[in-house]
């Protein structure tokens, strides 16, 4: 089986298992949320997928370079095209690597597909690396939110017990729930903080 993960252009990412036939998937899939099909996208996680035949990897300086591996014998009368290869288009590569980017995969690794996908090693790197910038972008936003959010939860318990002492009252469920409140508050912003701090530390979805 083979974990599949796919970022959809409408922002809904899904992932699911499934077993490829011939290194493709055996029918079509659509996005759970707008119905957009995903087999591309799906055939492109497939074919990065590691195996047997495909190209090495080897880095003797901070640009990647592909060593090809040697290729099986093709049967006579089999038609080898983009597709037999686990090639997809440009498009459907790029969202692939948006979502990778997504799911917390290292750079290196996305460039290495794009490269399996015939990116060039200089625009493969910066494709990621706009990808990159624009999760860690998306990544801090969020953050400042948790922060500015949390902040105002921890005000609740403060709050409660003002009001409380007012009347000279001090109700111990609602005090405890107030309490709640604020101890959900200390995580979320110290949840936010991390995210300003060292955004690199997150993985996976950063949509609300």
């Amino acid at each position: 089986m083979v974990s599949i993960k796919i970022e959809c252009g409408c922002g809904q990412r899904y992932a699911f298992e499934v077993e490829p036939v011939e290194g493709r998937m055996a029918s079509p899939v659509a996005c759970p949320s707008c119905g957009a099909d995903g087999t591309a996208a799906a055939n492109a996680s497939i074919a990065s997928q590691p195996t047997a035949s495909t190209p090495e990897v080897a880095r003797t300086s901070p640009t990647l370079r592909l060593t090809q591996a040697a290729a099986p014998p093709v049967p006579a009368g089999v038609k080898v095209d983009a597709n037999t290869l686990g090639l997809v288009g440009r498009e459907a590569a790029e969202i692939q690597a948006r979502a990778k980017i997504s799911w917390g995969d290292s750079q290196e690794e996305v460039v290495k597909y794009l490269m399996l996908q015939g990116f060039e090693a200089t625009e493969a790197t910066e494709v990621v690396k706009v990808f990159y910038a624009e999760r860690l972008a998306a990544l801090r936003v969020k953050g400042i939110k948790k922060i500015v959010f949390g902040g105002a939860l921890m005000c609740v318990p403060v709050a409660a017990y003002l009001f409380f002492a007012q009347y000279r009252i001090f109700p111990i469920k609602l005090m405890g729930i107030a309490v709640g409140i604020g101890l959900w508050g200390c995580w979320l912003l110290l949840n936010g903080a991390i995210m300003l701090a060292a955004p690199k530390m997150e993985s996976g979805d950063v949509a609300e």
